[in-house]
C-alpha cells in the first residue's frame, strides 16, 4: 500500500510535463490480464497523443517566435541601410558644395 503524504503544501514535480494525464487511470480494473492491459495501452495511446500534440504547440510557436525576430531584424538593416545611405548622400552633398566654386560663399 502506497504511503500518503501528510504535508499541507503540494508537492512539485521537476518535469516540465507530467508523465501521464490524470485520466489516464483505470477507473474501473478489469480482472482479465488481457483487457488490463489492452485498456491501459489504449490510455496509452491517448496520453502519446496528447503529448505529440503539446510538442506540436511548442513547437509552432517557436516558429512563429523565429520568424517574428526574423522580420524585425530585417526590417532594423533596412532601416540601418536607408539611414547609412542618407548620411552618405548628405556628406557627399555637403562636400560637392565646398569644392564647387559656384555654390562657394565669400564673405
Amino acid at each position: 500500500m502506497a504511503k500518503k503524504s501528510t504535508s499541507i503544501t503540494k508537492t512539485r514535480s521537476g518535469w516540465l510535463w507530467k508523465w501521464a494525464e490524470p485520466e489516464s487511470t483505470l477507473s474501473v480494473i478489469p480482472k482479465s490480464k488481457t483487457k488490463k492491459l489492452a485498456a491501459q495501452a489504449k490510455l496509452a495511446n491517448v496520453d502519446a497523443e496528447k503529448a505529440i500534440a503539446r510538442a506540436y504547440n511548442v513547437e509552432i510557436a517557436r516558429a512563429k517566435a523565429i520568424g517574428e525576430a526574423m522580420f524585425k531584424s530585417g526590417k532594423a538593416l533596412r532601416y540601418t541601410f536607408l539611414s547609412s545611405g542618407r548620411q552618405i548622400l548628405l556628406r557627399t552633398k555637403v562636400f560637392f558644395r565646398s569644392v564647387d566654386p559656384k555654390t562657394k560663399k565669400t564673405k
